[in-house]
């Protein structure tokens, strides 16, 4: 069993006054628990936190126990100042990163003594210092608001308060964390199809070579109505080019269809038609289609999740965590309870009946900033950058830009939306045996070299009956198996009340979503020539 490691906070009305706060931070981090401590209590502490001043941490600090303090409290809004973080002394994916903060104390500045090392400035003003034990912040973090997600407090205008913290807690628990995925990546399109070798401002020769040249992975979420038919050229060009290639949009692209999905007998009639759709792709054309779902218009039932898991879905790609829980229109750091404080922290999130939710993002300028994608590598996530053809009109230089700041962040793998959900795998190794954490139903490892037997650790709420599929047959999840020396490793995780496609009835024909999509279609690729017309 992992040790526990014991953070005292001081003084105690300070860590009465956050409960959910550091509720949430016990949550992410199971190997520490949080403890009052009055002034010069330091025995049995790994670490020490004092909010509102700086006495106590520099005593305890002297005294060669690690500890942060946070002087002033955050404001609820105020001027948007950009913090820079410093180049040396935090995680490589937040070195040099500018954050934009609205939340600072006014004045904000902590003490930097001679010798001391700054790891985060505003206008020139230390915030953020360290001289060996001991952090000093110019800013507490403020108590979680009924319902706020700890991920609010890192990203869009608000991350100095928390931060400090977050790097505290990982230093304090290194050898007991899990360890996270390697850094994944993927840019992804929605609606294009195969028809033709291009789709309005999408040219795939260009792309293909675009891609290789800049080392980036392009993903076509395509509508599975349109897997009719598939142009040769186009078709060869995707079975050729590892840099491209396709995942599921909806299954008739009609409305918000999962979304309005309400129980899941309409549920499973479509996830179930979706996948006899592509499959039959597959055989004609020899292109491979990820199982991933892109739900048209952000919008997913309950029971429509649920129906993607039981028929073999892997995940869904979606800038919310929840949208069964929220509607599209509001934002997902302030949601229902029901999402729980952790929504949006992890590598994955969790669905109905375990589906991985895989977070995405807008890769267009007025959108993306270099500080989110640094935040989403820093917490393990894949960095799923979507959006629409139209959104290259300008040429695929916004491609390139944002391949060149994911560079930035380290070596990521550039690959499809299936690898990346197979690839959502937590690890933690001891001696000859590997502990896998699993945020998927089929993962794909990478065994080290002296690694003789493989564990996969319970899963919860995963919709699993808790057998794992190896390469040499199965085994009860919890339990070890041997593995035959290093190399990669597929195994998938068994679900429950599990659903063949192909027993389900197809739904009723209708010719509205045949003429709704010809009509998208037509108007997507007609886009570029009224553009250059001067047309609308």
């Amino acid at each position: 069993m992992s040790a526990v490691r014991v953070v005292g906070v001081h003084p105690r009305a300070e860590l009465e006054s956050r409960p959910r706060l550091f509720a949430a931070l016990s949550e992410a981090f199971t190997a520490v628990r949080f403890e009052p401590r009055e002034a010069g209590a330091w025995a049995g502490l790994d670490a020490l936190i004092e909010l509102g001043g700086d006495a106590e941490a520099r005593a305890a600090a002297a005294a060669g126990v690690p500890s942060l303090a946070a002087t002033a409290p955050e404001r609820e809004t105020g001027a948007t100042s950009e913090v820079l973080l410093g180049a040396a002394g935090l995680d490589r994916r937040l070195r040099g990163q500018v954050l934009p903060d609205a939340h600072l104390p006014e004045g904000a500045e902590a003490d930097a003594p001679a010798g001391a090392q700054v790891l985060a400035t505003a206008a020139g003003r230390p915030l953020w210092t360290r001289m060996d034990r001991l952090d000093l912040v110019a800013a507490s973090p403020l108590e979680l608001g009924p319902g706020e997600a700890l991920r609010g407090r890192l990203g869009r205008d608000r991350s100095l308060a928390l931060l400090p913290l977050l790097e505290l807690l990982r230093a304090l628990t290194a050898e007991e964390r899990w360890q996270p995925p390697p850094l994944r990546a993927a840019f992804l399109l929605d609606d294009p199809n195969l028809h033709w070798p291009s789709y309005g401002y999408l040219k795939l020769p260009r792309l293909a070579h675009h891609a290789a040249e800049h080392g980036y992975h392009l993903a076509l979420a395509m509508v599975p109505i349109d897997a009719r038919f598939a142009h040769p050229a186009a078709a060869k060009l995707l079975r050729e080019q590892g840099s491209l290639s396709l995942l599921v949009h909806g299954n008739d692209h009609f409305g918000g269809e999962l979304g309005d999905a309400g129980d899941e007998a309409r549920a499973l009639t479509l996830a179930a038609q979706a996948l006899r759709r592509v499959d039959a792709f597959e055989r004609r054309t020899g292109v491979a289609v990820s199982r991933v779902m892109v739900p048209p218009h952000e919008q997913c039932s309950a029971p429509m999740a649920r129906a993607l898991a039981r028929t073999g879905f892997e995940g869904i790609a979606m800038t919310r965590p929840f949208p069964w829980l929220s509607a599209p229109p509001r934002h997902w750091l302030t949601a229902p309870a029901e999402a729980g404080a952790l929504a949006g922290w992890g590598p994955v999130d969790r669905g109905p009946q375990g589906l991985p939710v895989l977070l995405r993002h807008p890769f267009a300028e007025r959108h993306c900033s270099a500080a989110e994608l640094a935040l989403r590598a820093y917490l393990g996530q894949p960095l799923v950058m979507y959006g629409h053809h139209d959104d290259l009109a300008e040429g695929l230089d916004v491609l390139a830009r944002r391949a060149a700041q994911v560079r930035r962040l380290g070596d990521a793998r550039w690959c499809s939306l299936g690898q990346i959900a197979a690839g959502n795998v937590e690890h933690r190794r001891s001696g000859e045996l590997l502990r896998l954490r699993p945020h998927t139903r089929r993962a794909e490892i990478e065994v080290p070299e002296g690694v003789t037997r493989v564990v996969v650790e319970p899963p919860l709420d995963f919709g699993s009956t808790g057998l794992v599929h190896t390469p040499t047959g199965t085994a009860p999840v919890g339990e070890p198996f041997a593995v035959a020396g290093p190399g990669s490793l597929e195994l998938r995780l068994e679900t429950a009340n599990a659903i063949d496609p192909d027993s389900v009835p197809p739904p009723p024909w209708r010719p509205w979503p045949i003429a709704r999509r010809i009509a998208g279609e037509a108007r997507d690729r007609a886009t570029p020539i009224a553009r250059r017309i001067g047309v609308g």
